[in-house]
């Protein structure tokens, strides 16, 4: 609700991914897709991967960005934590020129 021209969540508040929807360029999109894990002793294992869709004009010049971006995002994860990691990207994606 706090992005909904950038962020969408296709299955609904159930679902297992969301996607952040760049509003300037046309067909790049991140894809957040997470995981629960919870083992026997009841220790929950949250798993999140990035998986970017950018139009081939824009990987051809940015290659190595968009190789990078999912162990970026991982990172990320580890400094910051899941709900400011993802606010950054959101804000990053929405940013106008």
């Amino acid at each position: 609700a706090k992005y909904p021209d950038i962020v969408t969540l296709p299955e609904g508040p159930s679902g297992d991914y969301l996607v952040i929807r760049s509003p300037e360029l046309s067909g790049f999109e991140l894809m957040i897709v997470w995981k629960i894990y919870v083992d026997e002793e009841g220790r929950v294992t949250p798993v999140l991967d990035l998986l970017p869709r950018i139009p081939v004009q824009a990987v051809q010049d940015k290659q190595a960005a968009v190789e990078n971006g999912p162990q970026c995002f991982r990172n990320m994860l580890l400094l910051l934590g899941i709900e400011a990691s993802i606010e950054s990207l959101i804000k990053s994606v929405g940013m106008k020129k």
